[in-house]
């Protein structure tokens, strides 16, 4: 049975409410007490402080908290956080269910936007590794796969995550030397993604939101991120937030002082 007034929480995940390590000793000079995500290896790679722990078990015990992250399904899984209803993955090509199942609807419309589009990514990120050796700078190109290894979109990343400027310079080279008008490009920090325009959070939570909402449209929805890419989806709450220094708060402060 639907509960009329619980709100709902979508909340992005990296930067938000949980971190690297090296992150939060180096440059944020907080604590890491609690397990976040774990890598490839089963082994802890993110974390979050007593802070972010308390506030996000609050949501959890409050609100209909939904993720919404760039992470992929795979990698989504290894987030040790128990959320139990829906989830926005890779962008917001995926909407996962209760049961963790993609939903088929939401499927059956990125999948029918991904037939032209995906060549397409497979070609910019051979063109941005190409780059890569060519302006010598030591990093690495990487698709993001769904729907049994759908080429969605890449992200590129340096191998030293202190020389974000060279990776941002080749992002900047490929946009003039290739046809990328039908992308949008997300950078924050050591990430840089090259996105199809269909592939969009907000469109992700659009769909969702109507459904959640069809019965029930006073419920308050509340939302959570780090980085100006994630103003797609923050916009369409009725509340929306973001962690102090953060890329998002950041940009906000630059437009007031």
């Amino acid at each position: 049975m639907i509960n009329t007034s619980q709100p709902i929480a979508l909340i992005d995940l990296d930067d938000t409410i949980f971190q690297t390590r090296r992150k939060m000793l180096n440059e944020l000079n907080i604590e890491p007490k609690h397990i976040g995500a774990l890598d490839r290896e089963y082994q802890p790679r993110s974390f979050m402080s007593e802070k972010q722990f308390n506030f996000v078990s609050w949501l959890l015990s409050t609100a209909e908290t939904i993720p919404v992250t760039a992470r992929g399904t795979e990698e989504l899984s290894r987030v040790q956080v128990p959320f139990t209803s829906w989830a926005i993955a890779t962008h917001g090509a995926v909407i996962l269910n209760k049961h963790r199942q993609p939903d088929e609807e939401w499927k059956s419309i990125v999948l029918n936007k991904l037939q032209y589009i995906s060549p397409l990514v497979v070609q910019l990120r051979d063109a941005c590794e190409q780059l890569l050796s060519k302006m010598q700078v030591n990093g690495w190109a990487r698709i993001n796969y769904e729907y049994d290894s759908q080429p969605v979109y890449f992200v590129m990343k340096h191998t030293d995550s202190t020389k974000t400027e060279e990776i941002y310079q080749v992002a900047d080279r490929l946009i003039k030397e290739q046809d990328c008008s039908e992308f949008y490009l997300h950078r924050n920090s050591n990430n840089v993604a090259f996105l199809p325009h269909c592939i969009d959070k907000g469109q992700a939570v659009q769909h969702l939101l109507d459904r959640l909402l069809a019965d029930a449209p006073e419920r308050p929805v509340l939302g959570l991120g780090d980085s100006t890419s994630d103003h797609r989806f923050l916009h369409l709450c009725d509340w929306f937030g973001m962690p102090k220094n953060s890329q998002l708060s950041q940009f906000l402060s630059s437009l007031i002082t």
